[in-house]
């Protein structure tokens, strides 16, 4: 076998460059970690290797690290050392650490990551920006952003991005594109708790019209796959993790483990910020009970002693000599009834921090709670139905449709006189969306209590429009009554609960 052919049959790269860097030759092994379809592609080129004064001589063993140009904006790092000096040039041996270099890289990710979650003890925007902009130093990775659930409302939102501009208007451009019927690859990936690759991703947007309202925020940058991955807190999708990949390059297994990674620290971190939200409003509701219990007990009684001993004083001053009686009794008067002024407030303090009924009892009892005290009070015939699918834990969500039926019924009520109310609360799938109807059979729009100006239907449009939906009053279908139609975009399900 001569010198050639054993060179050959090394699995690492050997080359020969001469004095300024060409390549002289090349074995099998090193045109291929190259890129080159044969070795002999390669003499006269330019080498990644750097001969100068520090290579070779003294420190001949040491290891250094270049980069070599493999087309579609790709490159391979390589290791490499130089050898003997020959009759050609110098010999080097190198091999591809480009896998190897990446992945310390991204757990030198990782430890920044955990160690900044650690220092700060809660999941902040600058966290998850920072986990984001981590990602994105990845080679091929155009942008990054993760979207979380909020612990209190459970509604999506951006809470780390890099890459793209205007963070904020992201969402909203998102949510009016799926409002037109676009696919959002965070509901599959949440539902499936899988991580997803979607090839030509961006391509595939601006071809679809459903797409529209974003199409100039993606146009920002040169991207072309998506991959999706999934946060996943006890077993459950809590948000995702996208990534945006650079024209040309695909996410290998690799890459796709290193997105799972980050994407698991993030999940991390934001169990613990939930868990802690959660811990923050049960002790804000029992600080609520609290308050109200010790004002009930102690300040509401107090006011009402006073109330009391005004009412004593203005007996007594009758028995007073004029003019002294008449001012004593004019002024206990004025105390009797800023006590009673002062009373009747904080007993409505008090049941302004008593928890709702809705809160309490949950949806559906509270309402039929209701409507039973309507009927008793008017004999007006209420009927009620109510999805069981709505999610009770939502305490905020859940409280503002109670409100919005409560005073429909009162706008009833108080000023159309019906025999029947409807009541109808129902939750739709894709997109899932809470359709609130609640119609009677009434004198009808005759009054300014369902015109737009009215308090009521300001307050209920307020907690529709809260939860970007949007609220009718109509006249109904038939010869009487009123029509009232709500539809609300609930929160996502709550991780601990079983996803559809």
């Amino acid at each position: 076998m001569n010198s050639r052919s054993i060179v050959d049959a090394i699995a690492i790269g050997v080359a020969v460059v001469d004095d300024v860097g060409r390549f002289v030759s090349v074995n099998s092994a090193g045109a291929l970690i190259l890129g080159a379809a044969t070795p002999d592609e390669l003499p006269g080129v330019q080498s990644p290797f750097e001969i100068g004064s520090e290579s070779p001589g003294s420190d001949a063993d040491a290891e250094r690290v270049g980069y070599w140009d493999v087309g579609l904006e790709d490159f391979v790092m390589l290791s490499y050392q130089f050898g003997s000096d020959t009759a050609d040039g110098t010999v080097v041996t190198f091999r591809d650490v480009t896998d190897q270099r990446r992945q310390q890289r991204r757990v030198a990710a990782l430890a920044r990551t955990a160690s900044n979650m650690a220092a700060q003890r809660s999941v902040t925007t600058s966290v998850l920006d920072a986990m984001a902009w981590e990602v994105q130093q990845s080679e091929g990775v155009a942008a990054a952003q993760f979207i979380t659930v909020a612990p209190a409302t459970r509604r999506l939102q951006v809470m780390g991005a890099a890459g793209f501009a205007e963070v904020h208007t992201f969402f909203d451009l998102l949510m009016a594109s799926h409002r037109r019927g676009a696919n959002l690859a965070t509901y599959e990936v949440m539902d499936r708790g899988q991580q997803i690759v979607y090839p030509h991703r961006r391509a595939e947007m601006l071809a679809d019209p459903d797409w529209q309202p974003i199409h100039a925020y993606i146009s920002q940058l040169e991207w072309d796959d998506f991959v999706c991955t999934p946060l996943m807190t006890r077993g459950k999708s809590v948000g995702v993790l996208n990534v945006y990949m650079e024209p040309s390059y695909h996410a290998g297994h690799t890459m796709l483990d290193f997105f799972a990674a980050m994407a698991d620290q993030a999940s991390l971190a934001i169990d613990y910020a939930t868990l802690l939200e959660r811990d923050r409003i049960a002790v804000r509701r029992e600080e609520r009970k609290r308050l109200a219990r010790d004002l009930h007990d102690s300040v509401v009684q107090q006011v009402f002693s006073i109330g009391m001993q005004a009412r004593a004083l203005q007996r007594m001053a009758t028995k007073g000599p004029e003019p002294l009686a008449t001012d004593i009794g004019r002024i206990a008067a004025e105390v009797g009834e800023l006590s009673q002024a002062v009373q009747h407030d904080l007993r409505g303090v008090v049941l302004a921090l008593q928890p709702s009924m809705a809160a309490e009892m949950g949806l559906s009892a509270a309402l039929h709670l209701l409507a039973e005290k309507i009927t008793r009070r008017t004999d007006i015939q209420i009927e009620l139905s109510v999805s069981p699918e709505l999610d009770d834990d939502d305490a905020d969500f859940v409280e503002d449709v109670y409100q919005v039926v409560s005073e429909s019924l009162h706008n009833a009520v108080k000023h159309a006189a019906p025999s029947t109310v409807l009541v109808s609360i129902e939750i739709s799938d894709g997109p899932r969306v809470v359709r609130i109807e609640i119609i009677d059979d009434g004198s009808g729009l005759t009054n300014t209590s369902s015109t737009p100006g009215g308090y009521g239907l300001t307050s209920m449009r307020e907690r529709v429009t809260r939860w970007s939906g949007h609220l009718d009053v109509t006249p109904n279908d038939s010869a009487r009554g009123t029509r009232v139609t709500a539809t609300l975009v609930p929160p996502p399900p709550h991780p601990d609960q079983t996803t559809r």
